[in-house]
């Protein structure tokens, strides 16, 4: 075994020196930890350094860096440097062999990472759920390390991009996901993909109803499958809020099972469509940035997930140690709009805001400063709407437009940040 993985890193590191170009495909992604033998991971480094500092790679060219940095006996001299070319006929299957490499070391991270946690487990002086979340984090990091993502030209996206715009331009489809809101798919054209978008508002304000009802319209009319993230409320009463959207009926007598028989029947019958919705949902409280990632990722293969809601952002956890919550919250807003870019889905994750409105005279709007704990949620995000009723306040009228509308039942969004 170990002799293989000794020749597979001399016939890499040969497959470089023999192909001009070889570099350019692998370049991004040659790291001397690779390489489990000291001496490769030297002539690594050297062809990094030549690849840097645009040095054409082949024998004489290492040979000579490595004289120059005195390195040339540690690696087996001269002699060492040319045997390396010997056995190697094309570079043809470079990326090939490459890939196998890549390989080779994910497999020893592992290996390194489940003896490391085997033996923390066994002393019994770390948190199970640190642990956890520490070696998750190991694997994302190992992955991402050695997987980066291809570029692509102006060409390609300008094609791709023409063929959308034929598709959505007869007006009978969306570019994203479709919330069947008439003056908010005006404004988006739907959810945008990548996007993340930020609903916020100070409690009873409605956030958690409106998201309900960004999840439900396109689950139920365009069959779009969405997940939902709840870590303030349980999936039974995530459920059972939907089903008092679609059937009026008071949430907290379904909430505490006090229906009558007809309206058992009448439950049954209006709300039949969510037995068919393509929701997904996840209330597991505190849930870490990682953790989401994961599952969201597992959603999105396997269940053809095409939005993401979180509900919301302040119970979130980011993993790191050691930091004041606003650095937190600004890590989280950042691990999400990672995720959207990823997964390439939108991402709604609701968001608190601090006690300032509260303060504020006339009409208590909220303003992007009063987003709670962190700039950085302002910064990642590519919306922000703010949910706002008028009536909470004692407000009798709202004038929109200059129209004026009685503010009982009034429900506002309010974009304060579009992208």
């Amino acid at each position: 075994m170990i002799e293989a993985q000794q020749r597979l890193e001399q016939i890499v590191i040969g497959e470089i020196l023999i192909e001009k170009e070889g570099i350019f495909k692998i370049g991004s992604e040659l790291k001397p930890e690779l390489f489990t033998e000291e001496k490769n991971q030297l002539v690594c480094k050297a062809i990094i350094h030549l690849f840097k500092n645009n040095i054409a790679i082949d024998l004489i060219s290492l040979s000579k860096h490595l004289i120059e940095h005195k390195t040339i006996n540690e690696v087996g001299g001269v002699g060492f440097i040319s045997s390396l070319t010997d056995s190697v006929v094309s570079a043809s299957n470079l990326e090939y062999h490459f890939k196998f490499l890549q390989e080779n070391f994910i497999r020893r991270q592992i290996v390194e990472s489940c003896n490391d946690i085997k033996s923390k487990s066994l002393s019994n002086q770390v948190d199970v759920f640190d642990l956890i979340e520490e070696h998750g984090k190991i694997y994302s990091d190992v992955l991402n390390s050695v997987v980066t993502k291809k570029y692509k030209s102006v060409a390609d996206i300008h094609d791709e991009l023409i063929k959308q715009h034929i598709l959505t331009s007869n007006g009978s489809s969306f570019s994203g996901v479709p919330t069947e809101l008439k003056l908010v798919d005006n404004l988006t054209n739907g959810w945008q993909k990548s996007d993340l978008i930020i609903l916020a508002g100070r409690p009873a304000m409605g956030k958690t109803s409106c998201a309900i009802v960004f999840a439900l319209n396109p689950a139920i009319t365009h069959n779009v499958p969405v997940a939902f993230f709840s870590l303030e409320m349980s999936s039974e009463q995530v459920v059972s809020r939907m089903q008092s959207i679609i059937t009026e009926i008071d949430v907290s007598r379904l909430v505490k099972k006090q229906l009558k028989g007809y309206e058992i029947v009448e439950l049954e019958t209006k709300a039949k469509v969510l037995s068919e919705a393509p929701i997904y949902i996840d209330d597991t409280p505190s849930i870490s940035v990682l953790e989401l990632k994961s599952k969201a990722r597992q959603l999105v293969r396997e269940q053809g997930v095409k939005m993401l809601i979180i509900d919301y952002l302040q119970l979130m956890r980011s993993g790191s140690k050691n930091q004041s919550r606003e650095q937190e919250i600004g890590e989280i807003s950042r691990g999400l709009k990672a995720i959207a870019k990823e997964l390439n889905v939108p991402v709604i994750a609701l968001s608190q805001l601090s006690r300032n409105v509260e303060g504020r005279g006339g009409e208590k709007k909220p303003q992007l400063s009063d987003l709670r704990e962190s700039g950085q949620i302002e910064q990642d995000a590519d919306m922000v709407m703010f949910c706002y009723r008028p009536e909470y306040y004692e407000i009798d009228e709202y004038e929109i437009n200059g129209e004026t509308y009685p503010s009982r039942g009034l429900f506002l969004l309010l974009v304060a940040k579009h992208r």
